[in-house]
């Protein structure tokens, strides 16, 4: 389960804290939802120095343990002299309004210790998730040591479900605020065990010792079952009062924290690894291609599309006549009309396809057709890639198997590039 208490966070966790950007906001509203995963902010923290300040003493907290106290400690004179302490007046960006605001104080750098705190710990169980998932392919949900509960929470409790299961993409935890809620990973053999036995019911009366009449601090011994199906979802909308944006989410999660920040984690590592194989040179970046899609990153993003991924490279000459100024074409979520009737293995030849077809350009769109090993009807791969609005991306837009009038229609119809396939 996750650990909340104070000692080094593992190195899942502490690579999840350090892959964010600075962010300055004027308001906590200001970064919002999945933007945590890769930003870092604090709400008043307008200046970069500030900001940095704040981040490197998380950072010192997470690799090395220190508990709030030595956070909090460490951090408040460095505040203090930057003026950055106590109720000010400070010019709201947005409004250009003149506001009292609290700044610094110590309420506000413990919501800073343990906000980061939890989700970096979270993402870095995820990413164990994930890996040991084979063995333990179960999560429950359980209620943390909270004196007082959030109902919702509470009716979450005893939660069981495979870790592949869409709730847990807005309800790993923590979900809120102060949340302590946890998940626990599982076996089959345990989860079975489970859901004949039941599980602890964590409102259970308080024992009560019996010489002295003092509670004991243990809960009475009862049992409640747990739920094999996820609980049923009560939409609420949340305005960002901020940028008018309108986000629903299930009752009991706060917005900032309807999401699961291991995966938001892995979704920004995609499109950073897309974003730099285009700057490297085109045989570099067609071999870091091949092994991006012949490895279980591709694997994961088909169960889970989000993110972008890189599917293939277009030489110069194909660049020029989509007009792009990029080589990288991309996988990515919505652009495929019907990406789940493609096969993994499949999507696997992209790379192939794309770097050694015949080319030919159809307006605002790329056809790529490369031979297939089948004797089926269908002897090619078509791959039609298309330019993104902004002419920095490449996304590809269709992938099937083709035949040979759909080639000749295309020789016919459009602007032929290279006329046969590289070996």
């Amino acid at each position: 389960m996750a650990n909340f208490q104070a000692g080094p966070v593992p190195r899942d966790a502490l690579a999840y804290f350090r892959d964010k950007d600075l962010r300055v906001g004027f308001d906590y509203q200001d970064v919002w939802g999945r933007e945590h995963a890769h930003a870092f902010t604090v709400a008043k923290a307008m200046k970069l120095d500030i900001l940095d300040d704040v981040r490197t003493g998380l950072d010192e907290a997470l690799a090395e343990g220190k508990t709030f106290r030595d956070f909090s400690q460490g951090l408040k004179p460095k505040l203090q002299e930057k003026g950055w302490w106590g109720i000010k007046e400070e010019i709201d960006p947005n409004t250009g309004e003149r506001r009292r605001v609290q700044l610094g104080s110590p309420r506000r750098l413990k919501t800073i210790y343990q906000s980061n705190l939890r989700s970096a710990r979270s993402a870095g169980q995820w990413q164990r998730i994930q890996r040991t998932k084979e063995s333990m392919p179960f999560l429950l949900y359980e209620l943390g040591p909270s004196e007082n509960h959030r109902e919702q929470h509470v009716a979450w409790a005893g939660t069981l479900l495979p870790v592949d299961h869409p709730w847990w993409e807005s309800h790993m935890t923590p979900n809120g605020y102060g949340c302590k809620c946890r998940v626990r990973q599982v076996s089959e053999v345990e989860a079975e065990r489970l859901e004949r036995e039941g599980i602890q019911n964590p409102l259970a009366e308080i024992e009560t010792d019996p010489d002295t009449g003092l509670p004991t601090g243990r809960r009475r011994r009862a049992t409640m079952p747990v739920r094999r199906e996820a609980p049923p979802t009560r939409t609420v909308s949340f305005t960002n009062r901020r940028t008018g944006e309108i986000t629903q989410v299930d009752q009991g999660l706060h917005p900032a924290w309807a999401s699961n920040p291991g995966q938001d984690r892995v979704r920004i590592l995609r499109d950073r690894m897309t974003s730099k194989v285009d700057t490297v040179d085109r045989r570099l970046a067609q071999a870091t291609t091949e092994d991006v899609m012949g490895s279980p990153i591709l694997d994961e993003w088909v169960r889970r599309p989000e993110g972008e991924l890189p599917a293939g490279i277009l030489d110069r000459q194909a660049q020029a006549v989509l007009g792009a100024e990029t080589q990288v074409v991309r996988l990515a979520p919505g652009r495929l009309p019907d990406s789940g009737s493609v096969a993994v293995e499949d999507l696997r030849q992209l790379p192939g396809v794309i770097s050694q077809g015949i080319l030919i350009g159809r307006g605002e769109d790329l056809d790529v057709f490369r031979r297939r090993a089948s004797e089926d009807g269908n002897p090619w791969w078509l791959a039609t890639v298309r330019r993104g609005e902004d002419n920095q991306r490449l996304y590809l837009t269709d992938y099937r198997m083709a035949t040979d009038k759909d080639l000749e229609q295309a020789r016919s119809s459009g602007q032929v590039i290279r006329d046969s396939e590289q070996l």
